[in-house]
């Protein structure tokens, strides 16, 4: 008796852990594709004029020349529904921007439809180009044009304040540092907050009908909400609405005693390419990506 109790009990939750595994397997096949890299700038949203390819182009290629380090630009229509760190890290590790064993590879990415923009950043150049000195460069160079419609201007202010950070010859604008990253920290956190509330709710609504396996869709839910700000903070938000709906549900209702709120996948949509600067020659090479870098929106 005691033996089939717990069949049922656990019924529920190995369920889902399967079908959690089954769609961790096939969300690869349905994501956003990186780019082919067809030179140092590929602009597949078309809002760059030839010439500020030229320039942007010029000016990285002088600079890899100079000091052997790979930046690259790249500006898509959509996000299509990826998270923008996990999408930046997928593109910048498939290029291979940067040398093998220094890892010195940047990429400026700028989605155009969801208004948002990241500077990811190899290892090696981690400590030059910093999460703090990436921020700054977004909030004080590029965010500013964006807002005004000056895409193109904002995307050499960047791409220049990159290169001269990595020389050592930039100078940041007297502004707080608190005051710079507290916008970014807060739009991720209220994301967080946001998924914690809805999951919990939804939890608690479904829990009527669902009693061994309300914790699980309340966090999932949670995580589809939050995982936007970064699949870690998605991750985040799951285990607390789970936490929260384990406490709360257990103490009322007596539900399962187990929750399952460790799982890492992500749903997106896959798209096409087209557009881009011709840069031949221009290849990836080798380098690492750690996740180092910064987020902004305008």
């Amino acid at each position: 008796m005691k033996l089939a109790r717990t069949r049922l009990v656990w019924r529920g939750p190995v369920r889902l852990f399967v079908l959690f595994t089954l769609l961790s397997v096939a969300a690869p096949l349905f994501a956003l594709e990186a780019p082919p890299l067809t030179g140092r700038v590929v602009d597949s949203a078309h809002v760059l004029p030839a010439s500020d390819v030229d320039w942007l182009t010029a000016a990285l290629k002088a600079h890899e020349e100079k000091t052997g380090n790979q930046v690259a630009v790249l500006i898509i229509p959509s996000l299509e529904g990826e998270s923008l760190e996990e999408y930046a890290h997928r593109v910048a590790t498939t290029w291979k921007l940067g040398q093998r064993g220094t890892a010195n590879g940047v990429l400026l990415l700028i989605a155009v439809k969801e208004r948002r923009l990241r500077i990811e950043v190899g290892y090696g150049l981690e400590g030059t180009l910093t999460d703090l000195r990436s921020a700054h460069i977004i909030r004080d160079e590029m965010v500013p044009r964006f807002k005004a419609g000056d895409m193109p201007g904002g995307v050499r202010a960047g791409t220049e304040a990159i290169l001269k950070t990595i020389e050592g010859t930039y100078e940041a604008k007297d502004r707080s540092a608190a005051r710079r990253g507290w916008g970014q920290d807060t739009d991720a956190l209220q994301l967080v907050f946001i998924g914690v509330v809805v999951g919990f709710l939804a939890g608690i609504v479904l829990s009527q009908g669902l009693r061994r396996t309300r914790a699980l869709f309340g966090s999932l839910l949670a995580y589809l909400v939050a995982q936007s700000a970064g699949m870690i903070l998605g991750v985040m938000a799951a285990a607390v609405t789970a936490v929260l709906l384990w406490l709360v549900l257990r103490t009322s209702r007596g539900g399962w005693r187990r929750t399952h709120d460790d799982w890492t996948w992500y749903s997106s949509r896959g798209g096409g390419w087209s557009g881009g600067s011709s840069d031949s020659g221009f290849s990836g090479g080798g380098g690492d990506f750690g996740g180092g870098g910064a987020n902004g929106n305008w």
